[in-house]
């Protein structure tokens, strides 16, 4: 990896508390799950303190519309956002869990039964940084 970059390696759906994809992660009828986001950086990038906007975004396959607003995180690579060293390094590690609340009456609400999809974005001011990646597809139950 280049020193000054930075990339989206997972994105993954998984049930609450855990880090293990899962294709229906709110399965036997939980009112949410976790959104389990990974982003590697080079080793000038990793601690440098740069600013970046981290972007989330679920569409419902199902209906090709948008089940809930985006949501739009601004942070840094710094040890306060989560940055640390890969191992032994030289490059840095970020893994970020987001809670997912799914909205409506009963555990799926009017989504229930849909395919999603989230699809997540890292930019830097002046997109000298950009990444992007999309969850495998999944089932609410």
């Amino acid at each position: 990896m280049n020193a000054n970059d930075a990339t989206l390696t997972g994105l993954v759906t998984a049930p609450a508390g855990s880090t293990v994809a899962d294709i229906a992660p709110n399965a036997p009828a939980n009112p949410g799950f976790d959104l389990v986001v990974e982003v590697a950086a080079g080793s000038a990038l990793g601690s440098s303190g740069a600013p970046y906007t981290l972007t989330i975004g679920a569409i419902d396959l199902t209906t090709v519309s948008q089940p809930w607003p985006t949501q739009t995180f601004r942070q840094a690579f710094d040890p306060a956002h989560g940055w640390a060293l890969s191992g032994t390094g030289p490059h840095y590690q970020c893994t970020q869990i987001f809670p997912v609340t799914l909205p409506g009456n009963g555990p799926g609400g009017p989504v229930a039964g849909h395919t999603l999809q989230y699809v997540v974005s890292l930019v830097s001011p002046g997109a000298q940084i950009a990444a992007i990646r999309h969850s495998n597809p999944f089932v609410v139950v």
